[in-house]
């Protein structure tokens, strides 16, 4: 036989002397008896502990399907080990309801801040609302003035406005 350069690990433990290529992993039924032999008498001794401590490791070694019993449910309660643990959580029962007081009065005096705001806004609306009301009413009267011009303006000295009042003009004088 022609000696070639196989790898240890390709070389078969039966086989070292010829340095032939031989399947590594012999799996035939003889081999295979034996395991299960092997198997079947551990579990007749340490079955029972086995299946209480380990159900999925006892189930794999008889060739059977995990039943539901022994299935973990995916709960939204299990978390990893580095998850988050709010600051809440870590209060006593006196300490969270004083944390939840303050916290009440704090929204409770925004909310009121709030509303002031918008009471305050709103009177301002209405106010300026009120003047624009006022200039629209009162628009006629106001206008562009000429300052050379009298307008409606007269004085009482004025014999117009002498003729008017009904006072007598002396004409003697």
């Amino acid at each position: 036989m022609v000696k070639r350069n196989i790898p240890d690990w390709q070389i078969s433990a039966f086989d070292k002397t010829d340095n032939s290529c031989v399947k590594t992993k012999p799996n035939n039924k003889h081999y295979n008896k034996q395991i299960q032999e092997v198997v079947d008498d551990y579990i007749s001794v340490n079955g029972e502990t086995i299946k209480n401590e380990d159900p999925e490791t006892y189930f794999s070694m008889i060739n059977k399907k995990l039943p539901k019993k022994y299935q973990k449910k995916n709960s939204v309660l299990r978390q990893p080990v580095n998850a988050y643990i709010p600051p809440q959580s870590k209060l006593t029962y006196v300490e969270l309801e004083a944390s939840l007081e303050k916290e009440a009065e704090e929204i409770r005096i925004k909310e009121k801040k709030l509303e002031e705001e918008k009471k305050a806004k709103k009177v301002e609306e209405l106010r300026i609302e009120r003047n624009r009301a006022a200039a629209l009413r009162e628009s006629k009267y106001i206008g562009w003035t000429d300052a050379h011009k009298q307008g409606r303006w007269r004085s009482i000295h004025s014999e117009e406005y002498q003729q008017k009042v009904g006072k007598k003009n002396r004409g003697y004088y």
